[in-house]
């Protein structure tokens, strides 16, 4: 080789190197840029639920004080908003979510209780002694978990970034940040949390409502359930990994595969839901074939007589919800929701804990009042698009028996949903339905 030829080589192999070099500082930069946006997103959330904790404790204090239905429906408004903008800040940081039931319970539960005593303070009905007290209770433990979360910030107003510092979940193998360990600290000031009375959707008879599917099921054992695990991924059991027992209203085992989390119920071996963790990018399938393969899909699981209510688009997951039929009545109760991917038309998610719970042989309810009659109780400014017969949950955990009229207003176009009770003629709930390119849904 002559001189020539070596500098030639030579002279590639250092712009080779320096191109590299390049490639190397652009992605570290580009990697940098990266997770100074992720922590401020973190922080942000962080941020927004101290600040609704505070919130949150203010109103429950001014709830004690309230005599007056309008005070108490405005401050119930105010609760309900910040409950629900602090459990979304707290879907959004990198925590374990299946360890923060303390939380989502009480968050849920002081709205809901708010809720109840305005609607109490409405119908003339006064505030009882035990029902201001548990105002307390809920006070006491808004401040204590306030003061849990303030002092995340403060950490992170230090200096202390969400993004450093990650850790292995026993129960998974996930990376997560540290961040899960003070809120897992943060759950025991949930451990005395009391059980509340009253009537309403998260009143605690309601949350903790023996499963009518599992109740009389069988007990199985993990190596058995690990088969329907197997099955709901189209894989084989060896495939999988025991993560872990899931002690509640529906007991389960756990099982992990490629970022997807399988719970299959203990008693009777039910899939109770499947959650993946993957980022769908793309959308190659139509809506309308993921609907299909939805219903497939619990065909295949044994959830039959399934019937698809609407369907939404979200992340390039199409969620569709499922509701049991038979007899041509929709029991509304028995909802499961199926979650495929746009990408690959593979299943996603699947949440079938309201089928689980709900779900057992129904006597016929009272049809009392004939549908021409029950029609001219609505609305004269709405003309009905169709009709039929259905159950739905109420908010305290009860059914009702209705007819579901989808009408169109005249004037403006609006489509909604009224369901008008067969036995008394009274209008038990109207949702509104709002169409996009995304699906339908309903508020």
């Amino acid at each position: 080789m002559t001189n020539r030829s070596i500098i030639r080589l030579f002279s590639y192999a250092v712009c080779i190197v320096a191109v590299l070099a390049a490639y190397a500082v652009i992605g570290n930069n580009n990697s940098a840029n990266y997770k100074a946006r992720l922590e401020a997103a973190y922080q942000q959330s962080l941020t927004e639920l101290s600040e609704c904790l505070d919130s949150i404790e203010t109103n429950l204090t001014k709830s004690g004080y309230a005599t007056t239905p309008t005070m108490m429906a405005n401050l119930s408004e105010d609760l309900y908003s910040e409950c629900n903008t602090a459990k979304n800040a707290l879907s959004h940081l990198p925590i374990e979510q299946m360890n923060l039931s303390g939380a989502y319970k009480f968050l849920s539960q002081a709205a809901d209780y708010a809720g109840y005593l305005s609607s109490k303070t409405k119908s003339g009905t006064e505030i009882s002694d035990e029902e201001y007290e548990n105002m307390q209770k809920l006070l006491e433990f808004a401040k204590a978990y306030s003061n849990c979360v303030n002092d995340m910030v403060t950490k992170c107003a230090g200096g202390g970034e969400i993004t450093d510092n990650e850790i292995k979940s026993k129960n998974s193998g996930m990376k997560v940040s540290s961040l899960s360990l003070d809120f897992t600290q943060a759950e025991d000031t949930f451990s005395d949390y009391p059980t509340l009375l009253y009537d309403g959707p998260f009143a605690d008879a309601v949350l903790n409502k023996e499963p009518a599917v599992t109740k009389n099921a069988q007990e199985l054992s993990k190596d058995e359930c690990i088969k329907e695990a197997a099955k709901a991924l189209y894989t084989t059991a060896d495939k999988l990994t025991y993560s872990g027992d899931e002690n509640g209203t529906i007991p389960c085992y756990n099982y992990t595969m490629d970022g997807f989390n399988v719970a299959v119920t203990k008693n009777g071996g039910y899939i109770a839901y499947i959650l993946g963790s993957s980022t769908v990018k793309t959308q190659t399938i139509t809506q309308e074939n993921a609907v299909n393969i939805a219903a497939a899909y619990l065909k295949r699981l044994g959830y039959n007589n399934m019937t698809e209510t609407y369907y939404a688009v979200e992340n390039n997951i199409c969620i569709v919800n499922f509701a049991y039929s038979e007899g041509g009545v929709v029991y509304y109760s028995d909802l499961i929701k199926v979650g495929i991917s746009l990408s690959d038309g593979k299943v996603y998610s699947l949440e079938a804990c309201g089928y689980l719970t709900n779900h057992q042989q129904r006597q016929s309810f009272a049809v009392n009042i004939s549908e021409n009659d029950l029609t001219n109780k609505l609305s004269s400014h709405v003309e009905v698009l169709s009709s039929k017969l259905c159950v739905i949950p109420k908010k305290n955990g009860t059914e009702a028996g209705c007819m579901e009229f989808h009408c169109r207003n005249r004037a403006a176009g609006d489509e909604v949903l009224i369901y008008i009770n067969t036995e008394t003629g009274e209008e038990e709930n109207i949702l509104m339905l709002l169409y996009s390119d995304n699906g339908t849904l309903t508020k």
